[in-house]
């Protein structure tokens, strides 16, 4: 179905309320990775006015709650009904601005940081084949995330394919990870999401190492909801790029979603 009338019919389906029933004991958590309006059509960045209507979007039809709300409501096997989680992976400094637009709007969030990427000048492969040059956060933009009452997660120290690596290698770089987050900020971490977020990305080997370590989740990043008692460590998010044309298509492929 084409993106203009996935949109049209998502537009008429939330805007009469229809949706409600349809999300019922059914969540969503959200990806973005970078916010920046010198790269359109980057496949991994939205534009500022793109995340400003996704964020006026989630306001009006979702409960947006932090990410350790959802977490221990799929603990006790509570309601989760049109649930909403904000998620923000690597690290890019324009995160930092983001950031600022959702205190504005008291919309909270949470941000998986790749650590030895935070004050660096790394250029990963992906931005990299796009000619773009990488501008990271600094330490003190990490901290004053936390600062600001967002959330915080790890997502390894070089954003590793954790599909691939493996034994001590890859528990340096799961738990190296959270390990340098606490003596940068000093708060508690137990919130991980693997790099790339596909299901062959992370190996049960691995999955079992990050519950093992302590953190309470590990999301995907391929698609599909979040149900009602669904396991934390096996959790679907939901990219967000400029496949979608608008939030109401988002919102119509969310709710085809399973």
């Amino acid at each position: 179905m084409k993106r203009r009338i996935k949109a049209l019919l998502g537009r008429a389906i939330f805007a009469s309320r229809a949706y409600r029933p349809l999300f019922r004991n059914k969540a969503v958590i959200v990806l973005f990775h970078r916010i920046d309006d010198r790269y359109p059509g980057d496949p991994i960045t939205c534009s500022t006015a793109q995340f400003r209507e996704f964020c006026t979007f989630f306001h009006r039809y979702f409960t947006v709650v932090p990410f350790h709300v959802l977490i221990a409501k799929l603990e006790r096997g509570d309601d989760i009904s049109r649930h909403l989680v904000i998620t923000f992976d690597d690290g890019y400094r324009d995160n930092r601005r983001a950031a600022d637009e959702l205190l504005r709007r008291r919309m909270p969030a949470c941000f998986f940081i790749a650590t030895e990427f935070i004050g660096s000048d790394r250029v990963p492969w992906w931005d990299a084949k796009s000619g773009i040059v990488s501008e990271w956060m600094s330490w003190a933009d990490v901290r004053s995330l936390s600062d600001d009452g967002f959330e915080l997660g790890a997502h390894t120290k070089n954003h590793v394919d954790l599909g691939v690596v493996s034994g001590a290698e890859a528990v340096e770089e799961i738990v190296g990870s959270a390990r340098r987050l606490v003596a940068e900020t000093g708060i508690p971490i137990d919130l991980f999401s693997y790099p790339y977020g596909r299901p062959h990305q992370i190996t049960e080997e691995n999955r079992k190492i990050v519950r093992k370590a302590g953190f309470v989740c590990c999301p995907s990043a391929y698609g599909g909801t979040v149900g009602k008692g669904n396991d934390p460590f096996r959790i679907c998010r939901t990219p967000i790029s400029p496949w979608h044309i608008s939030p109401y298509q988002f919102g119509f492929e969310a709710l085809l979603s399973q």
